[in-house]
């Protein structure tokens, strides 16, 4: 498959559709699928946002197929470049709090391969690989009519729980998580609650905006939690070493009485 993503008004939503067919095709794990699809828009998000130099293109080119028992996509755009020996470790102290900074490290957790070439005529192309192999009981991808994010408020005692219910994606659920702890604030919460029992997918966004919450809510004087964290978004936050920073609780009773 091959697809053309403009930089101006970039369809991650349709990016996540086309790979998300290709690999329903195939015999990829559950954890692979989300693996390979997170993958994907971190490097098509860094080159919509990075990508791009003076008079180019505006458009970054994405295909994407299967070769030697492996999902491959490459990436290309056509700005200037960089080191990726440059990027800094986002687990480091000094980082671990910024809002972004880990897209090319989760690429290189959640793929078995991310190579990176710099064509003469400039730009960057990103390949990634995925081993296919198959898990018994896998169901292939995601459920269908898999919500994009969904948010519920209530209260218990002296705690604001939001449910969030959907992905914490860059342009979807990150949106809307910003805006309700922001609500939630502003309505004079003291102590808030994340139950992301719901939660489908997270991306380096949706992880940004977990430590922005995090830290606005500091700021403001207020407490915030998390419970009942699903797997693949505890796998993320241990690879990117946020679990330690949060308050985690494995479930909303426990956070209710520890909070």
């Amino acid at each position: 498959m091959q697809l053309t993503i403009g930089r101006d008004d970039p369809d991650l939503g349709r990016v996540e559709e086309e790979i998300g067919a290709l690999l329903a095709t195939l015999p990829l794990a559950a954890d692979a699928h989300h693996q390979v699809i997170t993958a994907v828009l971190e490097a098509v998000s860094n080159a919509v946002r990075h990508g791009r130099r003076s008079g180019g293109l505006g458009s970054v080119l994405l295909e994407a197929g299967v070769a030697d028992g492996h999902v491959v996509v490459t990436v290309t755009d056509d700005g200037p470049g960089f080191d990726p020996a440059a990027c800094p470790d986002p687990r480091t102290p000094e980082r671990l709090l910024l809002p972004g900074g880990r897209g090319v490290f989760l690429m290189h957790h959640l793929m078995d391969g991310v190579d990176f070439a710099f064509p003469p005529g400039g730009g960057t192309r990103v390949t990634l690989r995925k081993s296919i192999i198959a898990t018994p009981g896998s169901d292939g991808g995601p459920p269908e009519g898999e919500p994009r994010m969904n948010v519920s408020t209530r209260t218990s005692g002296d705690v604001t729980v939001l449910g969030f219910k959907g992905r914490i994606t860059i342009g979807v659920g990150d949106v809307a998580l910003r805006r309700a702890v922001h609500e939630a604030l502003d309505s004079g919460a003291t102590k808030i609650l994340f139950n992301l029992a719901d939660v489908t997918a997270i991306d380096s966004s949706g992880v940004g905006e977990l430590v922005g919450s995090y830290t606005t809510a500091s700021d403001r004087g207020a407490k915030l939690a998390l419970s009942d964290l699903p797997p693949k978004v505890q796998d993320i936050l241990q690879i990117t070493q946020l679990v330690s920073v949060f308050n985690v609780y494995d479930t909303e009773a426990e956070a209710l009485a520890g909070l």
